[in-house]
């Protein structure tokens, strides 16, 4: 094997050069490796003066200074032409390394005599990515190189390598002989950078060279720092170059994406990482359609950041099949594991008990196999319970009838009028389906509600033990709560603003028939997000977005009043959370959460829940006559309701008591275990199927006035069940992900 020449270019970046520099220095052995840092003309004079000084003391340090500044494709050239006798190791400026690693890197290049380039795993490496694959990654789980590096150097030998259509730059092993053969890198074509070395793997390729990932190292990569802002213009510009010159260089990278060769690697990788963390580990199961129940997970693992890690799983195919998923940084990873319930519920039980979770916390049971209701029990940790909504108490999730109205659990049809608008399996009643619900209900060492509504009315139909009334955290974001402004002043539009996806239960009839009764008049109903129908352009219709960008929209937007037309008992409201955030007034119903949370807030007026067309144009005539909010109206907001006055609301539950019921403890895969993980891969997040692009598409195409009037002639139950055909993904997924 030859020695080794660590060629970086080094233009910008003090900081992250520095500990670039620093990392190898404690890595190379000086018998056979040194550093080649070519400056190309830095403009920060600490980094020139950083560079001039380490190469005084440093004899492992040739430093080569470009009197201008020539790109990093020349510089990089510069430094591998420095010892035409040495291999190189191209190392960006901004990666970090450690332990043993280039001689990993090395002796895996001399595994075979056609390996032209070998390139380590990273946090940021396109396809050599960990943990999400072809992303731009945080170091998972917060642990430093030396860790991730420690256990793949551990887990894999250099004989664990895959042929990929191009090595990655960052950090790529070129062996000399492969260099002389293909030459250098192509200046004139790919001038200042970007491109330059998936040109040079395809020359080598084309010469008979084999282009190599290894599974044995891994490094840190910040990512761009050499180019800033012009990375972007850069990347483009590579790209329409490589395929003027390779037709099919594209088309390869898509069938290797497609193959993806080192999942099982990274699955191994991700899974024994999780188990060996001394952390409280938490399953989190949810349904598959998002919404309110996903929005707190999400914000569970946000809140508890790096000191908790989390887990999900989610029904795939509804009573068969789950997806195990593992969370980082506050994202949902795309690589996951498939279990057939009925098949390898104890296959997936074991991998659990190994990983030492600690606490099984479910979300919603819609679409489970009943034999998960168990897993707390099973594990011997427990589990806790947090009520989204009422699919528990009849399968009806929102308690409303066939006109998506809400049905008075007093009422003596209660269960045969919910079961109209939500049926039943056959042969199931409500009072059988209750039963069934009992081992988890009344099997939880917590049971969580997001409003004392809630915690009310869903006790009427089950004993619960230990009862917690605990709003979801993101009431904490702005507490308290600014005080609401009323600034519409007569002479303009009333801006009137609706807030998410709505359905018929959350109000877009009502919405529609007010809009269309208010024609002519100083009003504008602004919609942001999305109804289940096309609704007339009197509601002027802003789309779906992310919860990210909400807060901005809204303001955008400037309404001069929130309302909730909402048909059932909501138990929370992240919509609300919205308006309440940001100071705005609100029209709510008194149904459901929205009263208790708007309970002594000025500005914010609760309406009866099952007024008319008519009597809401009539309230808005009022608003636009008056040029206030009505002020009896918003008296009453003040008085509590009394419900659920048994259930206080336990405001520091989450910040203090949630996580201490969580056994902690580090666990370990053992080696049968892994190996069984290949038969269970798949993608955490899949991508839209050929049904769902269509879908998409309907949807798009129900959005114009001429569709919408066709659509709107089909039975409401007949769109669901169609919809239902083409996939059971939410259509808020769908149309965000095309």
């Amino acid at each position: 094997m030859s020695s080794v020449d660590i060629v970086i270019p080094v233009y910008n970046g003090y900081r992250e050069t520095r500990c670039c520099l620093e990392s190898v220095m404690q890595t190379l052995d000086p018998a056979w490796a040194r550093m080649v840092v070519v400056n190309d003309c830095s403009p920060d004079p600490d980094i020139t003066r950083f560079l001039r000084d380490l190469a005084a003391v440093n004899e492992t340090m040739v430093l080569l200074e470009n009197h201008e500044n020539r790109g990093f494709v020349s510089t990089a050239n510069r430094g591998m032409a420095h010892d035409p006798k040495r291999d190189i190791l191209l190392l960006n400026s901004d990666v970090e390394v450690t332990g043993d690693w280039l001689h990993r890197l090395r002796e895996a290049a001399y595994r075979n005599p056609v390996v032209g380039s070998v390139t380590p795993f990273s946090n940021n490496a396109t396809i050599c990515s960990f943990p999400n694959f072809c992303e731009e990654n945080r170091p998972l789980f917060g642990l430093s190189v030396a860790e991730l590096d420690a256990f793949f150097a551990e887990r894999y030998t250099s004989r664990d390598v895959v042929e990929v259509p191009t090595g990655v730059g960052f950090c790529m092993y070129i062996r000399r002989d492969c260099l002389n053969t293909v030459g250098y890198f192509d200046e004139a074509t790919f001038g200042r950078g970007y491109g330059e070395e998936n040109d040079w793997c395809q020359r080598a390729e084309q010469a008979g060279w084999k282009n190599y990932q290894v599974a044995n190292c891994f490094v840190y990569h910040k990512g761009g720092v050499s180019f800033g802002e012009e990375q972007d213009p850069r990347v483009e510009a590579a790209l329409r170059l490589l395929d003027e010159k390779y037709p099919r260089y594209h088309a390869n990278v898509a069938e290797y994406i497609a193959r993806d060769p080192f999942r099982e690697k990274r699955i191994e990788a991700l899974f024994s990482l999780l188990a060996r963390q001394t952390k409280p580990k938490i399953v989190a199961i949810s349904h598959k359609l998002g919404g309110g129940a996903q929005q707190h997970v999400d914000e569970l693992v946000a809140l508890y950041g790096d000191d908790t890690l989390f887990l999900q799983i989610t029904p795939d195919r509804d009573g068969e099949s789950v997806i195990l998923s593992v969370f980082d940084d506050c994202h949902r990873l795309r690589d996951g594991l498939y279990f057939d319930v009925s098949a390898e519920y104890d296959k997936l039980l074991l991998l659990l008990r190994e990983l030492g979770v600690g606490r099984v916390h479910f979300h919603h049971t819609m679409g489970l196999h009943p034999r998960m209701w168990r897993l707390g029990e099973e594990l011997g940790c427990g589990h806790d319970l947090t009520v989204h909504d009422y699919f528990l108490v009849n399968g009806n999730p929102t308690l409303t009838d066939r006109a998506a109205r809400y049905v008075s659990e007093d009422s003596p049809d209660f269960d045969r009028r919910c079961e109209e608008h939500y049926p039943l399996p056959e042969g199931i009643d409500g009072e059988s389906w209750r039963r069934n619900q009992t081992l988890m209900v009344e099997g939880a060492d917590r049971v969580i509600f997001p409003s004392r509504d809630c915690a009310e009315r869903f006790q009427r139909f089950f004993q619960v033990k230990q009862p917690i009334v605990a709003w979801h955290p993101d009431y904490l974001r702005s507490q308290p709560y600014p005080a609401p402004r009323w600034t519409y002043t007569p002479g303009r539009p009333l801006k009137v603003l609706v807030l998410g996806a709505i359905s018929r239960e959350k109000g877009a009839d009502v919405l529609e028939q007010v809009a269309e009764r208010m024609a002519g008049k100083p009003v504008e109903f602004h919609l942001l997000g999305y109804a289940y129908r096309a609704l007339s352009n009197r509601v002027i219709t802003h789309g779906p977005y992310d919860n990210r960008e909400a807060y901005p929209l809204v303001r955008s937007i400037a309404p001069d009043v929130v309302w909730y037309p909402a048909l059932w008992p909501e138990t929370y409201s992240y919509t609300l959370s919205i308006a309440l955030h940001l100071g705005l007034p609100v029209v709510v119903p008194d149904i459901g959460a929205f009263r208790e949370r708007v309970s002594g807030r000025p500005l914010s007026v609760v309406c009866p829940w099952d007024r008319r067309p008519e009597a809401w144009r009539d309230f808005w005539l009022g608003v636009l006559d008056e040029g206030v909010l009505p002020a009896a109206a918003a008296a009453e907001s003040a008085v509590d309701s009394g419900s659920g006055a048994d259930y206080p609301v336990d405001t520091g539950f989450y910040q203090q008591r949630y996580l201490p019921a969580v056994t902690v403890a580090a666990g370990e895969l053992d080696k049968k275990t892994l190996e069984s993980l290949a038969a269970n891969l798949t993608a955490g997040r899949p991508e839209l199927s050929r049904s769902e692009r269509m879908l998409g598409t309907l949807w798009r195409l129900s959005r114009t006035p001429v569709a919408a009037r066709l659509i709107s002639v089909i039975p409401f139950r007949m769109q669901r069940a169609i919809k239902r055909r083409f996939s059971s993904r939410p259509m808020h997924d769908i149309v965000g992900r095309q």
